[in-house]
């Protein structure tokens, strides 16, 4: 990968909000999710599993921030987290079309994987060495 500031920093900015997000949905998913307006109360098993995803949401945060200081992470972080964005909001994309219309923060969110997914498909593919 070629050394670019740019792809540096949206590792970093990418990392932080991963960290973020897997972070507290792994130490607090009920109030995580209650600000969506989804009441996650007495149910173990949707506990388990969304604390399941939130742990590798973290573990792959740590090394798309990572590989903005170890060099030979950077292609590997910086596949991961455009991959990582844009599996997120398809999969809300296929639950909107399959499931219908969430609450309007989810639907930012699918907005928001989007955009960070393109973004760093870009920066990926403009520096990785041909």
């Amino acid at each position: 990968m070629k050394n670019s500031k740019a792809l540096n920093a949206f590792l970093i900015i990418s990392g932080l909000l991963l960290t973020l997000i897997g972070g507290a949905t792994l130490f607090a998913p009920e109030t995580v999710k209650a600000a969506s307006g989804v009441d996650l109360a007495g149910n173990i098993s949707v506990l388990n599993d969304i604390r399941a995803s939130a742990a590798l949401i973290l573990s792959m945060a740590l090394l798309v921030i990572m590989g903005a200081f170890v060099k030979r992470l950077t292609f590997t972080s910086s596949l991961v987290a455009f991959l990582l964005f844009l599996s997120l909001g398809l999969g809300r994309l296929i639950s909107i079309l399959a499931d219908g219309m969430p609450v309007d923060g989810m639907v930012k969110a699918t907005g928001l994987e989007f955009i960070l997914g393109i973004l760093g498909a870009f920066f990926f593919f403009k520096n990785v060495d041909k």
